[in-house]
Parts: C-alpha cells; structure tokens; sequence
C-alpha cells in the first residue's frame, strides 16, 4: 500500500515539474506575470489612445474612470447589487449588455432575455472578480467604466463569446444596493 501511495505522489510530482515551461509560474503552464504585464500595457495603452484618464485599483491593477458620481453609499461583500452594463472589447464591440437599446443596436437582441439591472451578491463569486471588486468602488447611482486586465473577468479559459486572455471593459452603473 505504502509502495503505491509513493509511486502515486512521485507521478504527480514529475507531471507538476513537465508541465510548466521554465519560465511559467504555475502548474497550467502559464505565466500570469507576464499576461498580466501585457494586460497592463494593451490598457495604458487604450487609454492614451483615446485621451481618458483612469483612476487605477493598484491592489488588482483594475483601471477604473468614474462617469457619473452617484449620490449614495458604497456596496459592501454581501449586499444584493443591481446594475445596468454594458460589456465591450477595447476595439468597442459589445459582447454583452443588459440594455434593450444597445443589445439591438450591436446586433445582440434575443427576445428570450429579459432587458434590465442584473442584480447579484456582491462577493459571492457569482459575477467576475473585475465586477466584485469594481462595483464596491462605486456610489449607488454612480456611473463608471471599469477596464479589467484579463485576470479579472476569464482569464486563460475565455467563455464561449470571449476569447481567452482578453482585457475587458465594462460601463457599469450601480442602479440600486437592494439590502
């Protein structure tokens, strides 16, 4: 048994260490520093091209530009949220809103979907870590576009509509904390 055990933990081992490149940090054969680093430019970089100046979360390098201030009170962890957004590629195309108007003028109008504030539980995991962190940087009634590095909303995996490792950005405005 103990033979076993020890060959089990040996394959695990020399299949950790040929998995990842020399110069990659974990185990997925990526290397998140350097991902995150380009992520960092493509978005100074957005931003300079297009004249904005972005306030910058530094704890998670989540570039932020408040549109509107809102007049209420900051969201904590645990608070049901609602919030109307938009979601673009830094070369502008709308991957994903929750607004009628720009869902059909992007050519992404389903009539099965229903057409208002998305509303979750801030820090329970159930939206991206770019939202549940840049949601609580916001006023209820607020109005901002958050820019995420990669990390920040799916990272090396993508999802079916957003290709792996892409920097987002989202107009976002906090329309109501409900509790």
């Amino acid at each position: 048994m103990k033979k076993i055990f020890f060959l089990m933990v040996i394959g695990v081992v020399s299949t950790l260490i040929t998995s990842c490149d020399d110069d990659c940090e974990n185990q997925r054969g990526e290397c998140p520093d350097e991902q995150l680093a380009e992520d960092v430019a493509k978005i100074e970089n957005y931003l300079e091209e297009n004249n904005l100046t972005a306030q910058r979360n530094n704890a998670y390098d989540l570039f932020y530009i408040i549109e509107e201030e809102g007049n209420g009170i900051n969201p904590e962890n645990g608070q049901l949220v609602q919030v109307n957004y938009v979601g673009r590629f830094l070369d502008g195309e709308v991957f994903d809103t929750s607004i009628e108007s720009v869902a059909k003028e992007a050519g992404l109008y389903s009539e099965t979907r229903e057409y208002k504030p998305f509303e979750f539980t801030l820090g329970d995991r159930q939206v991206i870590l770019g939202w549940d962190i840049g949601i609580k940087l916001l006023e209820e009634g607020s109005k901002a576009t958050l820019i995420l590095p990669s990390y920040l909303g799916y990272g090396y995996r993508g999802n079916p509509s957003i290709p792996p490792n892409t920097v987002l950005l989202f107009e976002v405005e906090l329309v109501n904390i409900v509790d």
